[in-house]
């Protein structure tokens, strides 16, 4: 941008150099005047583009910033929920276990129970004949 405008200045100054020299004509001191303002317009313009977009980028900075807090915050919960699963099916795999050693040792006790009421009867019988 500062170039541009640079540019433009030399043109005005080499263009009233010429008029002071004597080398110009007044059209042609005209043209360059018009050609210089034409380019500072372009210049300005170009400027002003500039700095929309650096606006649009600071936005979309910021968009990224929120997006990335929110997929921090995700990944946060995503790991938390499977430190909650693990734990989970940590305390049923135990509960699993108790169930089936009760289940076990409520057969051993009901096989046991049975053998003694099937003796306890065919004793009965014998001393009953």
């Amino acid at each position: 941008m500062l170039r541009s405008a640079g540019q433009m200045s030399l043109a005005g100054l080499v263009a009233t150099t010429l008029v002071l020299g004597g080398c110009a004509t007044t059209g042609s001191v005209k043209r360059a005047q018009a050609s210089a303002d034409q380019a500072m317009s372009r210049a300005q313009a170009a400027e002003a583009d500039a700095q929309k977009a650096q606006g649009s980028a600071d936005a979309a900075g910021g968009a990224a910033q929120k997006a990335q807090a929110s997929a921090d915050g995700a990944t946060s919960a995503a790991q938390a929920a499977a430190t909650e699963a693990h734990s989970a099916t940590a305390q049923v795999s135990e509960l699993s276990s108790k169930v089936q050693h009760l289940q076990a040792h409520r057969e051993h006790h009901k096989r046991h129970h049975q053998r003694r009421r099937h003796h306890a009867r065919h004793h009965a019988k014998q001393k009953g004949s």
